[in-house]
């Protein structure tokens, strides 16, 4: 008999979502995380005593009903809805993000009114002239939101000219390709029932705190700081070993690093697909709000910043004091000279940034840096078949299923990935076989998942 029927390699939402579901089918359930706290990017952390986020995260009304039933029972009155209230800075110009018609006319400038209107009456003139990021927005949005918002920020997140970056990664990041769906989305989000969102009361690693508590009720073993270091697949029993010594399963989920199971599995790994990573630093004020919006949202390649949050502005929570706090997300690869650099040069940097987007003026407190060296995976043109190279490797292994952010390779929002955990346990059978052509089906579903920012 194996130790456990089914045992999960990860510990962030997916992974922490497929354990509360298997651990309540009655199985022996197992989970397996390398690093020493679960949560992953999901998790949150305390600053000035205030919970704040591994970068902007939030929960959207667009999850399926399993993934919202989940959240509204494992949170319950803690899982506040809230009206999003964000800018976005598009030709030296704040607008209302999510945009509202009437701040767009108020606010917009003329050139870009004039080329957006341009673009739009020639758009059934325009062809793609190669299948990249570049060429979908330019032919779908237009040369001018190329030009002045998409094209920049896409640079800024992936360090890769946009020209250069795949169709697939345009198609996984933008819900809105042509002027019709902005029309479309623009009468919505005018709307204040149209811009809402989720948010837990005491941060967003509320979930994966009340997932890992769900787990344990649940019989689920959770071992942390233990990394599975080699694989054996097989029908009916995976072995695998880790500091634990050698362990077997019926089923082993995974949703870590790709590369990290096909090194377990002894594959070589040929031309992996790279991130690019994120410096997260948090700036503590001492009264607050600073501003009434959430977060702000800055293409300008002279400033360092992707997006600016204040995370008290996401909820309401009487804790935390008089202080706040600023969240700066600062796209970068790891190892380069803004990875590398010090506190107070990333603190400088930020305020330089602040400054320019003439935003109000800061007085820090203090200044705490979080370092993520996976979050945006590049998918280019020359390696779009990298992904499906990658995947390929690992999807027909007997006794292995791969979902996740990490495991596939993808961007996806934690509603998306709790989705794809859930769909993975009710794909293993009361007797412990696999629907294959279930989960077959399943991925081609995931592979329509559009990123909610």
């Amino acid at each position: 008999m194996t130790d456990f029927d089914v045992v999960i390699v990860g510990g962030g939402p997916a992974g922490l979502t497929a354990a509360v579901a298997a651990g309540r089918r009655g199985w022996r359930v197992a989970l397996f995380e390398s690093n020493d706290d679960i949560g992953g990017m999901a998790a949150s952390f305390d600053v000035a005593d205030i919970r704040v986020d591994h970068g902007s995260h939030r929960l959207h009304p667009a999850a399926s009903a399993p993934v919202r039933s989940m959240l509204e029972e494992l949170l319950g009155d803690d899982l506040q809805v809230r009206e999003r209230n964000g800018r976005v800075r598009v030709d030296g110009t704040w607008l209302a993000f999510p945009f509202r018609a009437t701040d767009l006319i108020r606010h917009v400038s003329p050139s870009f009114l004039l080329g957006v209107g341009r673009d739009a009456l020639l758009r059934p003139m325009r062809r793609p002239k190669a299948e990249s990021y570049a060429e979908l927005v330019r032919v779908g949005l237009g040369p001018t939101v190329l030009d002045r918002f998409h094209g920049p920020m896409a640079h800024k997140l992936w360090g890769v000219d946009p020209a250069l970056l795949s169709e697939e990664l345009a198609r996984r990041r933008l819900p809105i390709r042509n002027s019709a769906g902005l029309v479309r989305m623009v009468a919505r989000t005018s709307r204040p029932t149209g811009r809402v969102f989720l948010y837990p009361r005491h941060g967003f690693g509320q979930i994966v705190e009340r997932l890992s508590e769900a787990a344990l009720d649940a019989g689920v073993q959770v071992f942390t700081g233990q990394p599975v270091t080699s694989v054996v697949p097989g029908v009916g029993e995976v072995r695998f070993s880790s500091p634990l010594g050698g362990v077997g399963a019926g089923r082993l989920l995974w949703t870590g690093p790709v590369a990290g199971l096909q090194h377990a599995l002894g594959q070589s790994v040929r031309s992996p697909v790279t991130h690019r990573g994120l410096v997260l630093v948090c700036l503590v004020l001492p009264h607050g709000p600073w501003t009434e919006f959430d977060a702000h949202y800055v293409p300008d390649p002279e400033v360092v910043f992707s997006r600016l949050s204040e995370p008290r502005n996401y909820r309401h929570d009487d804790r935390g004091g008089p202080r706040t706090v600023l969240c700066a997300e600062l796209p970068c690869s790891p190892g380069d000279a803004l990875w590398s650099a010090s506190d107070e040069e990333l603190m400088a940097r930020v305020v330089e940034g602040i400054q320019f987007c003439g935003l109000p003026e800061v007085h820090v407190d203090e200044v705490v840096v979080r370092r993520l060296s996976a979050v945006y995976p590049v998918l280019t043109v020359e390696g779009r078949h990298q992904r499906a190279n990658a995947l390929a490797t690992v999807d027909h292994v007997p006794g292995i299923t791969v979902l996740g952010r990490q495991g596939r390779l993808v961007g996806d929002n934690v509603h998306h990935v709790m989705d794809m955990a859930l769909t993975a346990v009710g794909c293993i059978d009361d007797d412990g076989s696999w629907n294959d052509s279930a989960w077959r089906e399943a991925c081609r579903r995931f592979e329509d998942h559009v990123v909610q920012d």
